[in-house]
């Protein structure tokens, strides 16, 4: 099932940009380097797969040393990500 979403915020620079459009798609296997959008404290977040251990997703924005927020966010499951990112616009 594909998704799309807009980004909001900066985190993600400079590969996504605020109102970015994205199209994620929900099944496939999440690999490292990877971007995926996910839910996590009622908040639909974007991040990329940092390192995965034990089926556990350690996600972090691409923007970390320049955007409050996008820090190291930290560990994520399957069950929390809503799909992998397949393109932007």
């Amino acid at each position: 099932m594909l998704k799309r979403f807009i980004v909001k915020g900066r985190s993600m620079e400079p590969s996504y940009k605020d109102g970015d459009t994205l199209v994620a798609f929900r099944y496939g296997k999440i690999q490292e380097n990877d971007v995926v959008v996910f839910k996590k404290n009622a908040m639909t977040m974007i991040k990329r797969v940092q390192k995965i251990e034990k089926e556990k997703y350690y996600v972090r924005g691409d923007n970390w040393k320049e955007s409050e927020g996008s820090d190291d966010f930290g560990l994520i499951t399957r069950e929390e990500i809503i799909g992998k990112v397949l393109f932007h616009y």
